[in-house]
């Protein structure tokens, strides 16, 4: 089944139908997987499917929407990975930043510097990752590649599966690889029934044979798309997959969705006339549903001499809407690209014109960033360089005066408890006996800097917050490829150690961030469930799947929008000839989908402007502008039309981790600082240890069930030479907690052996559906036979340590034995069990539940009212972000 949804037309909406169709007709949850392009596009999928779900079958029916999956392409696969090949149990994905980070880590192993002309390391990288990404998203055979980059190619990818990580592209192509063995692909098409893919038109080659591969005699395809929204032909995607679509999954039922819900019916006529200049594209044509109102134009197509001058009546126009009762978050500045953004926050800062934290620039545009970048700088005696300009090595003196006017320190004393935490870190990046901890280390200059007084409320300061904590993810993602341990190819069943520390620790650190981090790593998005009145300043690839009451599109400039960069022959690493390099390097029809994506954006009305100069040079206007010459109107007689404010709607479902919910309930403000503003955790050498444990246990767990035997001593020990991995432990620190490992899965398989053959699932996700909130989370392991009842079941949550408050625990298993109940499971009981030693039962009956359900009730409540309440006490002792709480015991 091909749906093809034009812009507006309610495809989110037609796909959760279709999924309550099928469950309506009974189908299995777990018979039905929908993929969609993002995280945020699938969360709000489920939401609507949920909805749709209790309209049709009742509040109920939610409780057995398990095994539903509704997600990503990537995440699916990595799922599938996980679940059918044991190896990847252990595997971590690297995102982008991480994987540069990596490749540098290994580019002297690799010899990736050979791949730029002048040697230039992130140079090379950015060739090599980029020609990579091809193979992987082309699905190109090694062997057809030329030699140079062969080798470089199969090094790098035994290197990955050492340090046992996966890429994103590397997620695909092995699940596109584990489907060509029968046996995977038979587990996978047990109950798979229906599979359906949102967005469509965005797949890449891989991504078409994973569907391909996926889809069979037993399983019914419906893809859901527009060929005029394809904008991601540069990381890979193919428009031709939806053009040619009914030609090659015959027989095929196609419907057209053209009843355009969102814009009025001048923006669509607009839109369908540029619509007829993109080439090759299915014929339809949108049709309005929401009525013309007022003699005001609904387009506006204007220019002004400058850049300043348009940026100044873009703010004008934005000032006018919100004094006509338009909030400003319901206004959205759509650009081509970055470059339009710094004239038009200028005006926006003069004119106090708020806008929203998220999308709108780099993390080193705010000056936090960049003091510590410096200082990391000066650590290393490495020049500080901005873009396009000359480096210049840091001293400490004017580093000290822009703490003190970035920070705003109170005086001399304050400047010197600065200068002295600086110095202790400058004597210890060069110590060789001394671990590094780079993010321990940002948390105590932040306490010097007295970061915990400030007023996280206030939006300058919690942007300014959220920058800090923005600076604490690049150096995770630093220490945790630097740290990252690799399988000891001489030993087997040990593992080799990453780096710790030491001056190249450092000096390669200072390097990372002058020429990679800088250009790349994202400034604070803003606190997911904040809403604040502010205009909405993003990309149009952003903005895709977004609508507002009023946009504005500007800059439509010939080197800006379409960009100049299009259709720039780009060197490649993968001969031309063994893919379609073109559609990477972009053409005009793939920049006319992009503006056709931006104007269909608008509900009420849109400014299409330009202006005539930069600086002094003249500047031609975009062709896109000048094809809407009939809309063409001065600035000064611009006359705003009736504007619909969008409404706030039904309250969200707030949907959470068990995870989530124990840490807010834990204390509110960390939960706030950790997963809402975004500070990460300290790399601990342990880090992993009960993820590993958990690993073998479900290994163990197998074994038993497939071989109708617990494994032998022997065999225990190839499970743990096998599988036992931790990311960041050196040699001597796995082989301890190998050992240890080893002891309490000994223990557990002497004393509870009868466990391993009464094991009904292991890993098994649940969702608990309570009015206005969900929590999901994962069991360790579910026994049968409980209390001798065939269908009696019972909920066991395995501990390598607990702290003597088992009250989350308790909680916890309470949840989970909640859902399975709902589900329709005989959950009878449920048991911590400690594996140093004891097993506690926890109360599952109906009064233990519904006091359960009271908490998870309550902390919803105050998690949906902001209530981050700091819960001061011996905890603060270990909590990560003491150093910037103002509550905190300190």
């Amino acid at each position: 089944m091909q749906i093809i949804a034009s812009a507006g037309s309610g495809k989110t909406e037609v796909v959760s139908q279709r999924v309550a169709d099928l469950l309506a007709e009974g189908v299995r949850p777990e018979a039905i997987v929908a993929f969609t392009f993002t995280e945020r596009a699938a969360a709000e999928l489920k939401e609507r499917i949920e909805a749709r779900v209790t309209a049709r079958l009742g509040r109920d029916a939610l409780d057995r929407l398990n095994g539903l999956f509704v997600g990503t392409i990537h995440s699916y696969c990595f799922r599938l990975l996980q679940q059918h090949v044991p190896k990847y149990e252990t595997y971590d994905v690297l995102d982008e930043n991480q994987l540069a980070a990596f490749v540098s880590r290994e580019a002297r192993r690799l010899n990736v510097r050979q791949f730029d002309p002048r040697s230039r390391l992130f140079a090379s990288i950015r060739t090599f990752l980029r020609s990579v990404e091809v193979v992987d998203n082309e699905l190109l055979d090694l062997d057809d590649l030329p030699e140079d980059f062969r080798i470089v190619l199969e090094n790098y990818y035994a290197t990955l599966a050492r340090y046992r990580l996966l890429t994103y592209g590397q997620q695909v192509r092995a699940a596109v690889e584990e489907l060509q063995r029968p046996d995977v692909a038979s587990r996978v098409h047990e109950a798979l029934r229906f599979l359906i893919v949102d967005e469509y038109q965005d797949v890449n080659p891989a991504q078409e044979e994973l569907i391909r591969l996926l889809t069979g005699p037993g399983t019914e395809l419906c893809v859901v798309g527009d060929d005029d929204q394809a904008i991601y032909q540069w990381r890979g995607s193919d428009v031709n997959n939806i053009v040619t679509f009914a030609s090659r999954y015959e027989p095929v039922t196609t419907f057209e969705i053209t009843m355009n819900r969102r814009s009025r019916p001048e923006i669509i006529e607009a839109a369908n006339e540029f619509a007829q200049s993109i080439p090759n594209r299915l014929a339809k044509e949108m049709n309005p549903t929401r009525p013309s109102e007022g003699s005001s134009p609904r387009v506006v197509v204007w220019g002004e001499e400058d850049e300043v001058t348009e940026a100044g009546w873009i703010t004008n126009l934005v000032l006018d809407l919100k004094e006509a009762g338009v909030p400003f978050r319901d206004i959205g500045i759509l650009v081509r690209s970055r470059a339009a953004y710094g004239r038009l926050l200028e005006q926006f800062g003069t004119f106090e014109v708020p806008v929203q934290p998220g999308g709108r620039t780099g993390l080193f545009d705010q000056p936090e960033a960049i003091v510590l970048a410096k200082t990391y700088c000066w650590l290393s005696d490495i020049d500080w360089r901005e873009p396009f300009q000359y480096g210049e090595p840091v001293e400490l003196d004017p580093l000290l005066e822009e703490y003190a006017t970035v920070f705003e320190l109170r005086g001399r004393p304050h400047e010197n408890r600065v200068k002295k935490v600086l110095k202790e870190w400058r004597a210890h990046s060069v110590r060789t006996d001394r671990s590094a901890d780079l993010v321990g280390d940002v948390y105590e200059l932040l306490d010097v800097l007295e970061v915990r007084d400030w007023d996280f409320d206030d939006p300058v300061r919690l942007n300014a917050v959220g920058t800090l904590a923005r600076f604490t993810s690049l150096l995770a993602d630093y220490e945790s490829v630097r740290r990252r341990a690799r399988l000891d190819a001489e030993v087997r069943g040990e593992q080799v150690g990453g780096e710790w520390g030491g001056e190249w620790y450092y000096k390669n650190l200072a390097i990372h961030m002058v020429n990679y981090a800088q250009g790349e790593y994202e400034g604070f998005d803003g606190e997911p469930d904040l809403a604040i009145d502010a205009v909405d300043i993003t990309t149009v690839h952003r903005a895709k799947g977004l609508e507002w009451p009023a946009v504005f599109i500007p800059s439509l400039t010939a080197n800006r929008f379409p960009s100049f960069r299009t259709g720039q022959r780009q060197d490649w690493l993968v001969p031309r000839a063994l893919f379609n390099a073109a559609r990477y390097e972009g053409s005009d029809a793939d920049e006319r989908r992009l503006f056709y994506v931006a104007a269909t954006r608008a509900r009420d009305w849109v400014s299409v402007s330009r202006h005539d100069r930069v600086t002094r040079n003249l500047v031609r206007s975009s062709p896109y502008w000048d094809e809407l010459e009939d809309l063409h109107i001065e600035p000064n007689d611009i006359v705003l039309p009736p504007i619909e404010t969008q409404s706030d709607g039904a309250e969200d479902t707030l949907a959470v981790t068990f995870s989530e919910m124990a840490s807010f309930l834990d204390c509110g403000l960390a939960y706030r600082l950790r997963t809402l503003v975004g500070f990460q955790p300290r790399l601990a050498p342990e880090l992993g240890y009960g993820k590993a444990v958990h690993h073998l246990l479900r290994r163990v767990a197998e074994h038993t069930q497939e071989n109708g035997a617990a494994p032998t001593n022997d065999e225990l020990d190839g499970m743990l030479d096998a599988h036992f991995f931790l990311p960041t432990a050196n040699k001597v620190g796995h082989r301890k907690m190998k050992d240890a490992a080893r002891r309490l899965i000994g223990n557990y398989v002497e004393n509870h052996e009868a466990d391993l053959h009464r094991v009904w699932e292991t890993e098994r996700p649940f969702e608990l559906h309570l009015d206005g909130v969900t929590v999901s989370g994962r069991a360790d392991v579910i026994l049968d036979k409980e209390g001798g009842v065939p269908t009696g079941l019972a909920i066991v949550d395995y501990k390598t340590s607990t702290d003597g408050d088992t009250t989350p625990h308790e909680l916890q298993l309470q949840v989970y034995a909640d859902a399975g109940q709902r589900e329709g499971l005989d959950v009878r009981a449920a048991y911590l069990h400690d594996l140093n030693g004891t097993r506690d039962s926890i109360a599952v009956d109906a009064s233990s539940i519904e006091s359960a359900e009271e908490i998870v009730h309550d902390a919803a409540a105050r998690m949906r009212n902001r209530d981050f309440e700091p819960s001061p006490g011996a905890s603060c002792r270990t909590c990560e972000v003491r150093t910037i709480c103002k509550a905190s015991v300190r």
